[in-house]
């Protein structure tokens, strides 16, 4: 299987792999390479690019940041970032604080409605993660046996709009390219067909994105070509991914971006630098 898979979770945020059995898998898949864009940290990082050295296969060093838009949840993702930048940068430190603090939010409305979990627990369980999500809470709840399963956690309790669904603290896309473009790497927009206006995608163009995430596994046909069409229009390139957390969440390599748009991407994100430096 050609192509990279530029949209993968583990074990940093709310993946259920560490690195090595992400690169491991995608080895096996027959990839030509993988990015690693865990949830607001770079903490899986060094790991990855690590593990991806010693078995000579590609992988590029990634995050995807949260963020609101008029009431609407839109993630940029980064590429090629300079993770120390990342981790200096105070306003993502206080969003990965802010995801702590929301996982006490949520137990405490979970224990009103008759499911008690023990918060300090569930941040113990989740390790050398430092993005702490609500897939941690609902692995909890079925551990305890108040859901049959992690979707069933979401759609009856912590999903939006349900019963024990606390919002969580986000920046703008528009900030959130910057803070990419900041650490010298290539602002994406993710997954445009789950809930981004087309009227933004122009906008974001202007504030530096350089490409948009056409493939990915909740996107139809139709919206694949709608975004190639769009990327045609502004001259970014066009990426793809899986979104993978874990084994009965989609798999490593389900969607990919071509070869040639990782290198077009690579490109523009050099041109950017050079206009910026």
């Amino acid at each position: 299987m050609a192509g990279f898979d530029m949209h993968i979770h583990s074990i940093a945020s709310d993946g259920g792999w560490s690195a090595e059995e992400i690169i491991d898998a995608a080895i096996a898949k027959g990839l030509d390479g993988i990015a690693i864009t865990d949830h607001d940290t770079v903490g899986g990082l060094k790991a990855a690019m690590s593990y991806g050295e010693k078995c000579n296969f590609p992988v590029i060093p990634g995050i995807e940041l949260s963020t609101k838009h008029d009431g609407r949840d839109i993630h940029v993702l980064g590429y090629w970032i300079d993770a120390d930048a990342i981790e200096a940068d105070g306003r993502l430190r206080e969003l990965r604080e802010a995801r702590e603090q929301r996982c006490y939010k949520i137990v405490a409305r979970l224990d009103t409605l008759g499911m008690k979990l023990d918060a300090d627990a569930i941040i113990a369980a989740a390790g050398s993660c430092d993005s702490i999500g609500r897939p941690h809470i609902a692995k909890a709840m079925v551990e305890a046996g108040y859901v049959d399963n992690i979707k069933e956690a979401f759609v009856k309790w912590i999903g939006q709009g349900m019963p024990a669904y606390v919002p969580r603290m986000k920046m703008t896309p528009f900030e959130a390219a910057k803070r990419i473009m900041d650490a010298k790497g290539a602002a994406v927009l993710a997954h445009p067909g789950v809930g981004v206006p087309d009227y933004l995608i122009g906008r974001l163009v202007k504030q530096g994105i350089v490409g948009i995430e056409a493939y990915h596994p909740e996107h139809k046909i139709a919206d694949e070509k709608k975004y190639l069409q769009i990327s045609r229009r502004f001259h970014i390139a066009v990426t793809g991914g899986s979104d993978f957390h874990s084994i009965g969440l989609r798999c490593i390599g389900y969607r990919v971006a071509a070869l040639s748009q990782v290198e077009l991407l690579a490109r523009l994100r050099q041109q950017r630098l050079a206009i910026n430096d």
